[in-house]
């Protein structure tokens, strides 16, 4: 402990030396920056990751390279404040977690390295999810969005109804359980009821024709979301991609720029309860579910959510089944209120943990 409390100040020496007097002209009175009542290590931690936005001239020290990349940087700041209060037990683990993950370093700090977080409802953080519940108001509707980072992508998983392709309709909860560390899912898009292809689903082929008449959702092995407007998509470009999952309902929210749009592939463009999968960028997403069909959630148009959809930030978004089928659910329960109860489902698209060493 002695020798950690050492480093940690010399550490904080090297890099924060230049800011101590705008600190002191600030005044600031509290350190809270997680806004849970008082100032903890964790909050230092992100203190002391803000206020390093110049590289520091370290390298020399290479006991402070805690994520063993060669640099020494504000990532091994917080990293050691992190490991100072409990949020990582291994260091060497998490090194080999951050050399391998699809986000590499950044977002670290918004992943627990000491086991697992998880509150039931949806909320979890461990060393290879990060999920978060938010909920608000947008265009005159509740919406309810899971912000989800991995750094593996078979953290994604899709979930067929009793476990088998073209398995019989089965409730959102009894899909959850069926994938043994599930945290959060929503309804896909309901593929049993047209097979459009191609449909692909944890890597696995079961459809190869190509539709011509819907907008398609493709998620790569490496992270990267694509969508592809109808008559978009041959055989010839889907054999040049790694594909672990796609869906055929849409319409692709954002163009091909990551700009609203105003014309889409569907007739159901008016208010309704909308499933929406949004992309940041590769092992960054969202699930998005906006209610509808109740007096003080009506529903969004596909216009207002492709805006909305642009207002998150999504640099992509896909719209799922929506309506009666629209879900987000965690393991205590449906985290949205699904209309008139919700319905049984196909195939559910399920953020789960990897198996705990």
């Amino acid at each position: 402990m002695k020798r950690l409390a050492a480093f940690l100040i010399a550490l904080c020496l090297v890099f924060c030396a230049p800011f101590c007097g705008a600190l002191a002209d600030d005044g600031a009175e509290s350190a809270d920056l997680l806004g849970n009542g008082s100032p903890t290590a964790a909050d230092a931690a992100r203190m002391l990751r803000l206020l390093c936005l110049t590289p520091a001239q370290a390298n020399g020290h290479t006991e402070c390279d805690l994520t063993q990349n060669g640099s020494v940087n504000c990532s091994d700041a917080c990293a050691a404040l992190m490991c100072a209060c409990g949020e990582i037990s291994d260091l060497d683990a998490f090194a080999e977690r951050l050399s391998t993950g699809l986000l590499g370093e950044k977002y670290f700090d918004r992943f627990y390295y000491a086991g697992v977080y998880d509150d039931l409802n949806g909320n979890y953080k461990s060393a290879n999810v990060s999920v978060s519940i938010i909920t608000g108001r947008a265009y005159d509707n509740d919406y309810f969005l899971a912000d989800i980072y991995v750094q593996d992508i078979a953290c994604l998983t899709n979930v067929f109804s009793q476990d088998e392709y073209m398995g019989d309709t089965e409730t959102a909860a009894k899909l959850l359980s069926r994938c043994e560390s599930g945290i959060v899912g929503i309804n896909g898009d309901f593929y049993s009821l047209n097979l459009f292809g191609p449909l692909v689903r944890n890597g696995v082929k079961y459809v190869k024709n190509i539709t011509r008449a819907l907008d398609i959702a493709i998620l790569c092995k490496n992270g990267e979301l694509l969508t592809y407007r109808y008559r978009i998509l041959t055989a010839d470009m889907l054999a040049t991609l790694d594909v672990y999952q796609i869906w055929v309902f849409g319409p692709a929210l954002l163009d091909d720029n990551g700009n609203t749009k105003t014309e889409f592939r569907s007739h159901v463009t008016a208010r309704n309860p909308r499933s929406v999968i949004g992309y940041y960028e590769p092992g960054h997403y969202a699930f998005l579910i906006v209610d509808g069909r109740r007096e003080h959630s009506m529903g969004i148009t596909m216009k207002d959510l492709s805006s909305f959809c642009k207002e998150l930030g999504f640099t992509r978004a896909y719209n799922l089944d929506g309506g009666q089928s629209s879900v987000l659910q965690s393991k205590s329960g449906a985290i949205n209120i699904p209309f008139d109860g919700g319905r049984t489902l196909s195939d559910l698209f399920v953020v789960c943990d990897l198996p705990q060493e």
